[in-house]
């Protein structure tokens, strides 16, 4: 019973705190309004949590983690049929399944992602945008390296990492309702994927006369 009343009292704390950083940012929260709003002592949130950074990281730790470990279970089951591929032309251009892979995902998390996106500076998150964009620029080339006749042209490889976490971004922080993410977010991905083909991917016999 006693473990019962702690969880609840835990996870209100934490629910309150997502509130907090929504309305006023990380810098700006309270921990005594986060206590007094929740209806517990400060004492109280200390047995929980040592200080704002680990109540924070407790509300966006575990989805940051999630979706690190889908992009790579991702691009692992991508390399695998890449690996099969003998042409450009060969590869579905269709991503939708992927988009919608992803927007289900985040969107099951919304809040924590905008957090991590509006509030997370001075905090151990305030660079994962740059973490998944490094994450992206080199995944792609990597799994398509097994391509015999191309080569990767890393500064557009950089550019389109860019582009595409930041159309992700864009997304997240206007849209509302998921399934409406879903729908936008499909068509744009699909042009982005023929962007990295288009911009990233080139034929060597095309790079060694530019080199001539």
């Amino acid at each position: 019973m006693k473990q019962d009343v702690e969880y609840k009292k835990r996870e209100q704390l934490i629910e309150t705190a997502k509130r907090e950083f929504l309305e006023k940012g990380y810098n700006k929260a309270s921990l005594r309004n986060i206590c007094a709003r929740a209806g517990v002592t400060t004492g109280a949130l200390y047995f929980f949590f040592k200080n704002k950074e680990e109540l924070f990281a407790e509300i966006v730790d575990g989805p940051l983690r999630g979706l690190r470990g889908l992009i790579v279970q991702h691009f692992r089951e991508d390399s695998e049929v890449m690996s099969g591929i003998a042409t450009l032309n060969d590869i579905d251009m269709d991503h939708s399944n992927e988009s919608d892979m992803f927007i289900e995902y985040i969107y099951c998390h919304r809040d924590s992602f905008i957090l991590l996106l509006n509030s997370s500076e001075n905090t151990v998150y305030e660079n994962c945008v740059d973490e998944f964009v490094e994450m992206l620029e080199k995944a792609v080339p990597m799994m398509m390296s097994g391509m015999k006749g191309y080569t990767c042209d890393a500064y557009m490889s950089h550019w389109m990492a860019h582009l595409t976490i930041d159309a992700f971004i864009n997304v997240i922080r206007h849209i509302e309702d998921a399934e409406e993410a879903k729908r936008r977010m499909r068509p744009i991905l699909n042009y982005l994927v023929k962007g990295w083909l288009d911009l990233v991917m080139v034929e060597e016999k095309h790079e060694q006369k530019r080199e001539a």
